[in-house]
């Protein structure tokens, strides 16, 4: 059934209305404005006509009276199972905190969402008030991810068949912010042997070690399974991490494909992974039915693995009370990129230990310690060239 239309006028201008037919064949309208007042402009209001026909003659939809807050609802529980748990728990985020609520007052139907109406919202979210815990605006980034979000939910609209065309694709975004290089704090090998002294005795003692050791993301440290550890073979492997969602902690597929890695184990790791395995041992003959049993390597007394906030926040907590420069958790690993760099390892070679995907990713954010290397050879060259 092909599309037509014809022009109608409606407050001193120019609207298209275009004829769709439903799931069941009948007729309705969708009228749109051309924003051309009535005089001097019906050429231009019929070449407007023209392209609004051809446009929804490329993709034929059914009428609906579907809003767009009920379409992002129905499209986010369609979504669970299908993306990556992060992924999902960041789309519920968006939509459940931000999006769905502003369409809801709106009350706008998904076939006439316009890119002026996804703009409005941007628009919206950079006033005041904006955050859920405070009273500021969200920043050009994070309504940037929301854009992403948007964009994503209405391309799958327009692969149903819902709607003709994705309107986020020509929203205009708000003006990103001109940001600072990001430059990763990082401790020296000194400092980081003060650090380790200050998490003796601690639950999260091991975790902190292997990060400091392997520049382990968090997720991956806490992942870390028996069954990745060959204690013949003196290896272990990253190959899951430990996230924390929204119900809870939950296994997931490292961060990239070279992610996954196998490393080493040196005399001081090894016994510090023996010392373990040696502990739950203990523990699970003295506490019997008492301990929750795992595979995980870093765990509480009683078996229970250790969760991912709990160990930035007890990592936090330790080094803002000692004198040592405020780094996060993740710092651990800027810092054993950073000195091994220092040590005269190569790019390639770091990349290879941090998980990189590429040596670019390591240069970008250790450029700094590549300048130290640099001036190392400089200094190097210009006492040579003295004797010559």
């Amino acid at each position: 059934m092909s599309v037509t239309g014809n022009l109608q006028t409606k407050n001193g201008k120019y609207y298209a209305v275009i004829n769709l037919h439903d799931e069941n064949g009948k007729r309705r309208q969708k009228w749109i404005n051309t924003n051309l007042p009535l005089r001097g402009n019906k050429k231009a209001a019929e070449a407007f006509l023209n392209e609004q026909v051809a446009k929804y003659e490329q993709v034929i939809v059914p009428y609906s009276k579907l809003t767009v807050a009920e379409y992002f609802e129905q499209w986010l529980s369609q979504m669970a199972g299908k993306v990556r748990a992060n992924t999902y728990r960041n789309y519920c985020g968006n939509m459940q905190n931000h999006i769905i609520p502003y369409f809801q007052c709106k009350k706008i139907l998904l076939q006439e969402l316009t890119a002026v109406d996804l703009e409005e919202y941007y628009e919206s979210k950079l006033q005041k008030g904006s955050k859920l815990k405070t009273e500021e605006a969200l920043s050009p980034t994070t309504i940037k991810h929301h854009h992403q979000n948007i964009s994503k939910a209405l391309s799958d609209a327009v692969h149903d068949r819902l709607i003709a065309l994705n309107p986020a694709s020509s929203a205009k975004m708000p003006k990103q912010e001109r940001t600072k290089k990001f430059k990763p704090e990082f401790l020296n090998t000194k400092e980081v042997d003060s650090l380790l002294v200050l998490f003796d005795g601690s639950v999260v003692e091991l975790p902190v070690r292997l990060c400091a050791f392997y520049g382990f993301r968090r997720s991956e440290v806490l992942g870390l399974k028996w069954s990745a550890i060959d204690l013949e073979r003196r290896t272990l492997t990253i190959e899951e991490t430990l996230q924390q969602g929204i119900g809870g902690n939950y296994t997931d597929e490292t961060k990239t494909e070279s992610s996954t890695r196998t490393m080493p184990m040196p005399d001081s790791i090894y016994q510090l992974i023996t010392r373990q395995r040696d502990l739950q041992n203990e523990r699970r003959e003295v506490m019997g039915n008492y301990y929750i049993e795992s595979d995980y390597l870093c765990t509480w007394p009683n078996g229970q693995v250790i969760s991912p906030n709990y160990l930035t926040k007890t990592f936090h907590s330790i080094v803002s009370k000692s004198t040592l420069p405020r780094v996060r958790l993740h710092d651990l690993r800027h810092s054993a990129a950073t000195n091994l760099l220092e040590m005269g390892f190569n790019v390639a070679q770091v990349a290879e230990w941090l998980g990189h995907e590429s040596p670019t990713t390591t240069l970008k954010f250790y450029s700094h310690a590549i300048k130290t290397s640099k001036m190392e050879m400089a200094t190097a060259l210009d006492k040579v060239l003295e004797n010559c």
